[in-house]
């Protein structure tokens, strides 16, 4: 009998996305927030390149194009990345707590956190969903999920770019000296 891959991926998904729903229902106010046209824009190139993620090989014409092998070893290393991925997602958002919002804010009564996954990389909640896109890329491999993974990527760097202007503005030095010594989101490279 075959390894689901793409269900064990699936469920994956199933997790952080029900993780992510249940966080959420607790509501912070902001003190500071970056303009609704960048939130509307980032955010829906994000889900754009979720969906074309998610897709799998259900993708239409020239989008369903292989890019890689349907190999077991590609197979596992995908699976691997997004169970890794995925857990490294979740705890960061745990690490966070009352701290994280959806949208780029400051939040009143916001603490600087420089803990746990934060003392692997600045950003690790986009670090783990980057991890957890790539693993499904690479199980479905097709030309649809490539793109969707860039999209995901350039609204992730978007908005981590745009989180650290405000947190350099809320934390100063404190911030400045924490971007000095942890890599932005990989892990002893970016």
């Amino acid at each position: 009998m075959p390894v689901p891959y793409w269900e064990i991926i699936c469920i994956c998904w199933a997790v952080f996305w029900s993780y992510w729903t249940i966080r959420e229902l607790r509501w912070h106010r902001s003190k500071r927030k970056v303009a609704l046209t960048f939130t509307v824009f980032n955010s829906g190139l994000l889900y754009l390149g979720f969906i074309m993620v998610l897709l799998g090989r259900s993708v239409p014409s020239w989008l369903g194009l292989l890019l890689l092998p349907q190999a077991i070893p590609i197979q596992i290393l995908g699976t691997v990345f997004a169970i890794a991925g995925v857990g490294f997602a979740i705890w960061s958002r745990q690490s966070l707590s009352s701290n994280w919002s959806r949208n780029v804010a400051i939040l009143e009564n916001q603490q600087f956190i420089h803990s746990g996954p934060y003392t692997i990389v600045r950003h690790p909640i986009y670090t783990g969903i980057l991890l957890a896109l790539l693993g499904s890329t690479l199980v479905s491999s097709t030309l649809g999920n490539l793109l969707g993974f860039i999209f995901a990527m350039i609204s992730l760097w978007q908005k981590a770019r745009t989180e650290e202007k405000l947190l350099i503005t809320e934390f100063g030095q404190q911030y400045a000296d924490y971007q000095r010594d942890v890599r932005f989101l990989i892990p002893l490279i970016y």
